[in-house]
């Protein structure tokens, strides 16, 4: 099913980064609801879950603004009733269970006019996870080959996760890897964090609904989630980093870098979306980890020790900085040398 957008992909990722899903789906329901009434039918969803704990549909489930009522029932096709996205199949949320949640897979989603693939967890080799009295692996292709957009929620889904550090026996890895190994081209929107933030998944479906399609950076993930960095940009106690001002223990105050916090290195609107109805976000109770990017949980451990390679980019020191201006100074020297070694050294090309 082709949708001709009204809302487009700039400006859908400018509104996606400012605006909470709420208020985004409130803003452009009417034209979310023309896009699917032009093809008189809902949007079909088919929701997998391979090697994962299922946090991220936990996640979802327990979204606040909108809740998943809202997100379900609120927006119908019009006086169907029925909601413009109903998910066909999904494990944690599907009335329907056994043989009947397989046979409505088969007879409704497979056979819609527009499917959208969520996929929830890693994918492991053969013999590692039966769903449906069938390995996983063959469902999942199934599912991959036929869809029209593939979303993928979650480390585990996206990079690999938990279940693919090491020795990781069961050879997981994320969605667009495994695509790649079986000869499937298709590209993968990958939406990290342990869990993911409802809102990046809201969002990313209503753009897939009026197909507005996000931009994507180098590792599939809409730039307008994470195209900033957690330290440099978004971070509440960067003001603290400046001033040379480091948290050492679980009560104390100041830049959380010296406890290992992984900021620094990390590219996510966390400290803007924030999670738990838009309550907190990990650095307020602890530190950033670092769970959205390739190589978590891997390349970030262990989790409580500070980072030394990151700050010595060129030179500083972050733990020894101590004037106000000295450090602001370093601060942006490192982050900006971290960005470029990040990027191969090229120069970012700003959006016209």
């Amino acid at each position: 099913m082709e949708i001709k957008p009204k809302l487009t992909r700039r400006n859908f990722m400018k509104l996606a980064a400012a605006m909470g899903a709420s208020a985004f789906l409130a803003t452009y329901k009417s034209e979310i609801v023309e896009a699917v009434e032009q093809n008189k039918d809902y949007v079909h969803i088919c929701w997998l879950n391979g090697s994962d704990c299922m946090g991220c549909s936990i996640s979802f489930v327990q979204s606040v603004s909108p809740d998943l009522i809202t997100i379900l029932t609120e927006i119908t096709v019009g006086t169907s009733g029925l909601p413009i996205a109903l998910p066909d199949y999904m494990e944690v949320a599907h009335p329907a269970a056994g043989s009947l949640a397989e046979k409505l897979k088969e007879e409704r989603w497979m056979k819609a006019p527009l499917k959208i693939l969520i996929c929830e967890g890693g994918v492991q080799e053969e013999g590692y996870c039966i769903v449906g009295q069938r390995d996983y692996t063959e469902v999942f292709r199934e599912a991959a080959e036929v869809a029209d957009v593939i979303i993928a929620i979650g480390q585990c889904a996206t990079f690999g996760g938990i279940p693919a550090a090491k020795p990781n026996p069961s050879g997981a890895m994320g969605v667009q890897d495994y695509l790649k190994k079986v000869g499937i081209n298709k590209q993968v929107i990958n939406l990290p964090l342990c869990p993911m933030n409802p809102d990046h998944l809201v969002l990313t479906l209503a753009a897939a609904l009026i197909g507005a399609m996000p931009e994507l950076d180098q590792y599939g993930r809409p730039k307008a989630f994470f195209g900033k960095n957690m330290h440099m940009e978004l971070c509440p106690y960067r003001p603290y980093y400046d001033r040379g001002i480091f948290k050492e223990t679980p009560n104390g105050e100041g830049c959380r870098f010296k406890m290992g916090c992984k900021g620094p290195g990390v590219w996510t609107d966390c400290a803007l979306r924030k999670f738990n109805n838009h309550v907190s976000f990990c650095n307020e109770t602890n530190i950033c980890y670092g769970c959205s990017e390739p190589g978590w949980p891997d390349k970030f451990s262990p989790f409580y020790k500070e980072v030394t390679s990151l700050p010595t980019v060129l030179g500083w020191d972050a733990g020894t900085i101590g004037t106000a201006l000295l450090g602001a100074t370093a601060a942006g020297i490192v982050v900006h040398g971290i960005k470029r070694a990040a990027s191969g050294g090229k120069k970012e090309k700003k959006e016209e």
